[in-house]
């Protein structure tokens, strides 16, 4: 799984240059704190819908598990004071489960989006039935994923990345590129990066097919149909995962192949950023709340 989070930011004493910078570091903190206010807040008013609105929908369960997920929010200030003090002081697990709950939070995210998509998409085809469905299906689903996804993310996480004794030497975290020298750990960010691009792709032509027919059945009262403001947020969703998760792994494949030279600070600069941009995930509820996506 892609779980290489890295992150060096310089020091006087250090020798190499392998760190972003200042500039890297006002980047970060400038992106995480605006997450981090968007996302609470977006959060906590998404959370007091739902606990008004009662709903024993499949949707709406998966929305409660997004909303659970949103935990990752409360790691943010642990990185916010790292950037600003440029020193980690809460010890090396903890670095290594931070590092883990940005990236755990992005994968189960990508399930639970995926799993809205191909749902709406089943019933548009009419290959499920809603009315059959109860509440109980979709707490099933949630168990499922929630189970398969913890075992196995958990343990290739902390048996494979951060193990080197050389990451504890020192007060800083997030440096798990230099594992990338490990042949099966390519092989596995590879791999994942496959499945996340052909998925996306995959459903997002599909989605787009299924919208195209829609409009021109229901052309110009398409907004008043219910199930074409379905197919609209589905697609929401594969767009959220374009714009926050695809630009990610489509830069990891060039920092894999290039992160070994001498001078790389420019790919770690750039990687950061690609990792603080799969929180901003964190803010499609403020999307739904303010009426972006009816």
């Amino acid at each position: 799984m892609e779980l290489v989070n890295t992150t060096t930011l310089s020091t006087p004493s250090r020798v190499d240059q392998e760190d972003c910078g200042l500039h890297c570091r006002i980047v970060l903190i400038a992106l995480y704190s605006v997450v981090l206010l968007g996302g609470t807040v977006g959060t906590i008013m998404m959370s007091r819908m739902m606990f008004k609105r009662k709903s024993q929908s499949v949707i709406a369960t998966i929305i409660l598990n997004i909303i659970v997920l949103r935990s990752v929010l409360d790691s943010l200030p642990l990185r916010l004071s790292y950037y600003v003090s440029d020193v980690w002081a809460f010890g090396f697990f903890t670095c290594r489960v931070v590092s883990g709950v940005i990236y755990g939070h992005m994968y189960f995210i990508f399930v639970f989006y995926v799993a809205i998509v191909i749902f709406r998409l089943l019933v548009y085809f009419k290959k499920l039935q809603v009315q059959r469905l109860q509440k109980f299906h979709a707490v099933v689903l949630s168990v499922v994923i929630w189970l398969v996804g913890s075992l196995v993310f958990l343990p290739l996480f902390f048996s494979q990345y951060g193990t080197n004794p050389s990451f504890s030497q020192e007060p800083r975290c997030f440096e798990f590129y230099k594992d990338l020298n490990r042949s099966e750990l390519i092989v596995i960010n590879y791999s994942v990066i496959a499945i996340m691009m052909t998925t996306v792709t995959a459903l997002s032509l599909v989605e787009m097919v299924v919208i195209f027919q829609m409009v021109k059945a229901l052309w110009p009262d398409m907004w008043a149909h219910q199930e074409y403001r379905a197919q609209i947020k589905s697609f929401f969703f594969l767009l959220v995962i374009f714009v926050c998760f695809v630009p990610h792994h489509a830069f990891r494949i060039y920092f894999i192949q290039n992160y070994s030279k001498k001078d790389h600070s420019q790919l770690v600069l750039y990687n950061e950023i690609c990792v603080a941009l799969t929180t901003v995930c964190c803010l499609d509820m403020l999307c739904f709340i303010g009426g972006l996506i009816h």
